[in-house]
């Protein structure tokens, strides 16, 4: 045999198998259906295991109700990826407490009553979130809530 062609050969099945140990040790890491969120796998179309919490301080806001002024005193905590998202949750406050404030001052007394109201503004939240944190916030929980 050639030896230019048996080196060309040994080098292709080596490129080859160091090729195959790698797409094992990314599948491995990231399973398929996931993303890499802060380090760690996160499985995608399932909900998220919650690694940390971030409580903020509380917010005391008016609505957007026309027929009168109403005020709403809510808490918010953040269920989180990882630590490390606590700490980027924590570093962005001043934003993420804009977003809430954002979210919430364009909704109604009407709006947030009833059994849904709740989820409702926390769904809203977490949508405004995902912007500023993509991949970190995995749910929002309204901890406590009174409307005036």
């Amino acid at each position: 045999m050639n030896r230019g062609l048996l080196v060309a050969l040994v080098s292709a099945v080596v490129v080859l198998a160091v090729g195959v140990a790698g797409l094992a040790v990314y599948v491995w890491r990231f399973p398929p259906g996931s993303i890499a969120v802060g380090g760690a796998a996160v499985a995608l179309g399932q909900p998220a295991v919650e690694k940390a919490y971030y409580e903020m301080d509380k917010f005391v806001t008016n609505l957007a109700d026309t027929d009168r002024l109403r005020y709403i005193q809510f808490s918010v905590a953040l269920g989180l990826v990882s630590q490390n998202a606590k700490e980027t949750a924590q570093e962005a406050e001043p934003q993420v407490r804009d977003v809430v404030l954002s979210h919430v001052r364009v909704l109604t007394s009407k709006d947030l009553n009833g059994a849904g109201g709740k989820e409702r503004l926390a769904q809203a939240i977490k949508e405004g979130l995902d912007a500023i944190l993509p991949g970190h916030v995995t749910r929002v929980y309204i901890t406590d809530m009174v409307i005036q």
